[in-house]
């Protein structure tokens, strides 16, 4: 991926390691847009702070990353969208597999679909 202005997607860029990674793209010369559903995430860091585009969303609705996709001339996928707080997986389970594993899933069908070959994929968990 070369540093001539391409556009990074990040998903979860509005939750704490997301928004760092946003930083450090943007201080590597990059363009980035962030999709998040701010469950967890701050949408003033991105908006007020990080000053770039925020979409309100979520990885599992496949018509918003199709549109999503279309609209930007996105290169590559750092995805950092997941719920990680062991506590609450315990209580939930089907929250965290819907967002965690079918949204992950329904993300990169939407990335073949749109011939985007580069993913950075993280997961945090905290107790």
């Amino acid at each position: 991926m070369s540093q001539s202005k391409a556009t990074v997607l990040v998903t979860g860029g509005a939750g704490y390691i997301g928004s760092h990674a946003v930083l450090a793209l943007l201080e590597a010369g990059y363009d980035v847009v962030v999709l998040d559903n701010l469950v967890y995430g701050h949408r003033d860091i991105v908006e007020d702070v990080l000053k770039v585009k925020l979409i309100v969303g979520d990885t599992n609705d496949r018509v918003l990353l199709d549109n999503l996709f279309s609209d930007y001339d996105i290169s590559a996928v750092m995805h950092f969208a997941a719920y990680a707080y062991v506590g609450e997986s315990v209580t939930d389970p089907a929250k965290y597999y819907r967002n965690n594993v079918t949204g992950t899933l329904t993300l990169l069908e939407a990335m073949v679909a749109a011939s985007i070959k580069k993913l950075v994929f993280s997961s945090t968990c905290a107790t």
